[in-house]
């Protein structure tokens, strides 16, 4: 194993849990594929392993994933982008699917969340990174493509990208909308700064930046709600489920109450 891998592998904690959660992994790199494994296995769930042979498309016709992990970059007999269509075209298909993205560019992640992937996750990354990813996907709800999104009084119309206070509109700008809509997405759950550079920006190695400080403080002074936005020391941010007041719209208070 490369130094690099030992460094990722050694951060693993085994634990005596059972999930009971399928989880496909295709990935190229043997050792890659074998970090995944072992950290997943660890947690309790089930994992299948597969090349760029794509030898598993006879199982995943059969529903039988949660998730499945995919090398963004297979570039072969199979490619990444058809492996992605052959499991969205499996019928009454609920998995979702993580992008581990090796090598390449920001291109390749873009094209494989365009192409239906749900997450992208950029290699070397932190183990404990990986199992949050895992979490918040499995979390995530056949309804996340819905395009109300609520958190209290803020409604996030995430089609036509509007932002809405009671009856009123929130002027934001395009990447303050993103970091909003991505941590609504992920309530109750922390997001680390890597994160959001990673999924808002696209560009984690300049963690040094105060970018995210600057956008997160626009947004508190934009939005009507105090204290949406936490600071989470030494983690990143977190938004916490804040219940509507009684100045919602009747239908408007039905479709939260049912979200």
């Amino acid at each position: 194993m490369n130094p690099l891998a030992y460094v990722i592998f050694s951060e693993i904690k085994f634990l005596n849990v059972k999930i009971n959660m399928n989880v496909l992994i295709i990935e190229k790199s043997k050792t890659i594929s074998h970090i995944i494994k072992s950290t997943l296995l660890a947690y309790g769930y089930n994992i299948t392993t597969d090349n760029e042979d794509f030898n598993s498309e006879n199982l995943l016709s059969r529903g039988l994933f949660e998730i499945v992990i995919l090398n963004t970059n297979i570039n072969g007999k199979h490619s990444t982008l058809d492996i992605l269509k052959k499991i969205k075209d499996v019928k009454d298909n609920k998995c979702k699917i993580l992008g581990i993205c090796s090598t390449g560019t920001w291109k390749d992640k873009v094209a494989f969340l365009n192409n239906g992937g749900d997450d992208v996750l950029s290699y070397p990354f932190p183990m404990q990174e990986l199992l949050a990813r895992v979490q918040s996907l499995l979390r995530r709800p056949q309804s996340y493509i819905d395009n109300k999104l609520y958190i209290g009084d803020v409604l996030l119309d995430t089609t036509n990208k509007v932002v809405t206070a009671k009856n009123s509109d929130i002027q934001l700008r395009k990447k303050e909308y993103q970091l909003l809509e991505y941590l609504v997405r992920n309530k109750n759950r922390t997001v680390s700064r890597c994160e959001l550079l990673d999924h808002v920006w696209d560009y984690r190695s300049y963690t040094g930046s105060n970018t995210i400080d600057v956008h997160v403080k626009r947004l508190r002074d934009k939005l009507p709600v105090k204290g949406l936005i936490e600071t989470v020391h030494g983690q990143g941010y977190r938004i916490k489920e804040f219940k509507a007041s009684s100045a919602l719209p009747d239908e408007q208070n039905q479709d939260h109450q049912q979200s």
